[in-house]
């Protein structure tokens, strides 16, 4: 201490002065009467005081009102001189605002005065006012959330919940202390939680957590949501979650999935309608075709039967003419050898073009009437068809004795014409079954759905199915390649593939034009290319042509539904097609696997073909 000139202690010294006045601290010196007698630091800088302005008013009168008596009580500690004081108050400064003081105070009762000094706390208080604030609508934050928020302690126990934890599970707060997260979870979660808090515990963190929460009167419900760690040190102590109650979105989720299941449902029934409705079209169109062509062989068959029952009788009237008469036998070795002939040869095999036909059959009808068997003249055909001319004629007349000469010709000529008969019968027959084999190949009736397929055989039954409408002025160019494996696909399917095909094709010819069909192996399974030369797809359509509904025909002629159906049945064979047109060549191509998938639907897009 240094004495001043009236013989008083200056305080603080010199030095102790120099160095408060560098520091930031502010320091003073006040009798108990509260005036200010020294004052050291920068009050006017920090507060706007200056020492005139400290001096001129007591201490109390910088002391904000609401510190006041907090502020006079420490004073009144330290007034004994026994002890230092610690207190905060807000000091007024010189713009009317206050700033946050932290004072170090000692009563010196022999000068009746404090000695103190103040440091600027108002960063700090500032911070944790700001971070108490921060901290309170944080709180009211989790508190106001619909969230169910949570953090648990490493032994299970609650740290804290929010208000909604305590709304949806209906415990209170005195439950709290005696429940841990294994209670408000149903036990088949408890070993899921217990692998999820030990990840979390070694420093892991979730984003999508489900579990099903246990309420207090028994009824659970699923919850969604985070969870992550709180560390200290490096130390975990708690685990924070934050769960949702997802119950009315699982109940939608439910529903939309029950209503997605009846969509498909119902689109697989239509669908299936639609490919039955498009089957029975098709069905139609090669009804109409199967009826010409079964007409013909049948209509044939049922002609020859009736000529023949005709033939028969006048050919059993001949022979037993010949039976009722004496026969010596060069008369019937004779009649056998030419019967052989009849049986051998039905038919006329065409050795003779029809000019020298005309002159025989005038010929042999000459000799029939000079020899007095002018009623014979319709045997004329049928024995020139047996290749006998008159010259034959002579050594059968010579044979035969004048009154059993008609009856060996009539028997002759009638039992060619019924050999002749049954071989029409049996020829319209042949060709009944050939169409009905082709038939029952066609739809693969009594087999079972999936079938090893020559791919080629089914191009050949479709084309024989199709016949009636592709003879009209279309030529089919087969063009098949040589060892073109058999695959396993759906052989009813795949005809009715073809037969969509080829009936666009014949429908855009309009009837006349040329097919061309080519078959070859191609990338682990088999390349089909059905090709004609009609007048193309418009460029701006062409990539529509498998859409449902989309057709390139007149009202009533088509139902745009074909197409569609064929790409999805290659489609479900594992396939792929697409086309490419332009002005007399359109080329539809599809490829199929040489087994079908194990799903039984081929992935990829269904209108991008294999290359070509």
């Amino acid at each position: 201490m240094t004495q001043n000139g009236l013989g008083i202690e200056s305080w603080p010294p010199p030095v102790a002065a120099l160095l408060l006045d560098l520091s930031a601290d502010l320091a003073c010196v006040a009798g108990y009467d509260g005036i200010f007698r020294e004052a050291t630091g920068d009050w006017e800088g920090l507060l706007g005081w200056t020492e005139e302005d400290l001096f001129s008013r007591p201490f109390m009168g910088f002391v904000h009102g609401d510190d006041a008596q907090a502020t006079t009580e420490q004073l009144d500690a330290a007034r004994g001189g026994t002890g230092i004081v610690h207190f905060q108050n807000r000091f007024i400064a010189a713009d009317g605002s206050s700033r946050w003081l932290s004072w170090t105070a000692v009563g010196m009762p022999g000068e009746q005065a404090f000695r103190a000094v103040a440091q600027d706390l108002t960063p700090k208080h500032d911070a944790e006012v700001r971070g108490r604030e921060s901290d309170q609508r944080y709180l009211d934050l989790i508190e106001s959330a619909h969230d169910i928020v949570q953090s648990i302690l490493p032994d299970g126990h609650f740290d804290f919940v929010n208000r909604a934890w305590h709304d949806n599970l209906g415990y209170t707060l005195e439950d709290l202390p005696g429940l841990t997260l294994f209670d408000i979870v149903t036990e088949a979660d408890h070993e899921h939680c217990s692998i999820l808090i030990a990840q979390i515990m070694s420093g892991m963190s979730f984003d999508q957590v489900e579990v099903t929460f246990v309420a207090k009167d028994g009824h659970t419900f699923p919850v969604e949501g985070n969870a992550t760690g709180r560390f200290r040190d490096g130390q975990f102590v708690a685990t924070h979650t934050f769960f949702r109650d997802v119950s009315d979105r699982k109940k939608a989720e439910a529903l939309q999935a029950a209503y997605r299941r009846q969509l498909e449902d119902e689109v697989a029934e239509r669908s299936a309608a639609l490919v039955q409705s498009e089957k029975l079209a098709t069905l139609g169109r090669l009804s109409a075709g199967m009826a010409h062509e079964l007409n013909n062989p049948a209509a044939a068959a049922r002609r020859g039967a009736a000529l023949l029952e005709e033939t028969f009788s006048r050919t059993c009237s001949a022979l037993l003419t010949l039976a009722r008469a004496t026969q010596d036998p060069a008369e019937a070795k004779q009649l056998a050898k030419l019967m052989e002939a009849a049986a051998a040869h039905p038919t006329d095999s065409g050795r003779l073009d029809p000019l020298d036909r005309g002159d025989r059959e005038d010929e042999v009808g000459d000799w029939l009437a000079a020899h007095g068997l002018a009623d014979s003249w319709e045997a004329a055909g049928s024995l020139v068809e047996l290749g006998m001319a008159a010259a034959d004629l002579d050594g059968l007349a010579a044979t035969f004795a004048p009154g059993r000469l008609e009856a060996a010709i009539t028997a002759l000529s009638e039992a060619h014409n019924a050999y002749g008969l049954i071989a029409q019968i049996g020829h319209g027959s042949a060709r009944i079954s050939q169409i009905v084999g082709a038939l029952k190949d066609y739809s693969y009736m009594d087999r079972a759905p999936v079938q090893d397929v020559d791919v080629q055989e089914g191009l050949n039954g479709t084309l024989v199915m199709l016949a009636s409408k592709l003879r009209l002025g279309i030529e089919v160019v087969r063009d098949y390649g040589a060892d073109v494996p058999r695959i396993e696909t759906l052989g009813s399917e795949l005809n009715q593939v073809w037969t969509n095909l080829i009936d666009n094709a014949a429908d855009a010819m309009d009837g006349a034009g040329h097919l061309t069909i080519r078959t070859r192996t191609a990338e682990g399974g088999v390349a089909v290319e059905i090709e004609d030369d009609g007048p193309g797809i418009p460029p701006e359509v062409v990539g529509k042509v498998f859409e449902p509904f989309f057709t390139t025909k007149p009202p009533g002629q088509g139902t745009g539904l074909g197409l569609s159906i064929v790409s999805n049945m290659v489609r479900g064979m594992g396939g792929t097609i697409d086309v490419v047109s332009a002005p007399r060549h359109t080329v539809f191509r599809v490829w199929l696997p040489l087994r079908l998938p194990d799903t039984g639907a081929a992935a990829g897009d269904t209108h991008n073909g294999r290359p070509a």
